[in-house]
């Protein structure tokens, strides 16, 4: 069977700020799918500090690299910067849609905004992506930092970003999805 390769298409969660290389969230996700028999490769194409219309901006990049499938994670510095959800929307459903037209299958995952943001933006955020991956009937996993929440000891120094720890958590949370998305593309 050839192999699969998957962009990691993304911001810091992505591209795994003050971590090295080997223990990003990409990279820890491809070890583990490898393990378990898995023949792909995955790659960072995830930038620290990117809204949803930076990644909109050099999707042509990540989609001239012909992958096989991809993942999109975008929305925690929208969130952050408390961009009009509306616009955070729009910017993924453009990002989903540039995929599929070049025939790329796209898994989405999503993030929760943290307890210091404020309510009523949170409200509004929350059913971004839910109402996108139902619009697209794409494979969806409701929140990238499941399992370590804003538990101090899975993150590192900034209380944002997950330590090594807390990446381990996230891979084994979200594998059994990157297991079934795998098996879709292989059948």
């Amino acid at each position: 069977m050839a192999r699969i390769t998957l962009a990691a298409f993304g911001d810091s969660l992505t591209e795994g700020y003050g971590l090295p290389a080997y223990s990003s969230f990409p990279a820890q996700l491809e070890r583990k799918l490898l393990e378990e028999g898995c023949n792909l490769e995955i790659s960072n194409y995830g930038i620290s500090g990117e809204t949803s219309a930076d990644g909109l901006s050099r999707l042509a990049d990540v989609i001239e690299s012909k992958p096989d499938a991809a993942y999109i994670e975008f929305g925690a510095n929208d969130c952050f910067q408390l961009i009009d959800p509306e616009q955070l929307k729009l910017n993924i459903m453009a990002i989903i849609e540039a995929f599929q037209e070049a025939q790329i299958p796209v898994i989405l995952l999503g993030f929760m905004p943290m307890n210091f943001t404020p309510q009523s933006y949170a409200l509004a955020f929350n059913s971004i992506f839910p109402d996108i991956a139902k619009k697209y009937s794409i494979p969806f996993y409701a929140n990238l930092m499941e399992g370590i929440g804003e538990k101090p000891e899975y993150h590192q120094g900034d209380g944002i970003h997950p330590n090594d720890e807390g990446v381990a958590i996230i891979v084994e949370n979200i594998f059994p999805l990157f297991k079934s998305f795998y098996e879709e593309l292989t059948a």
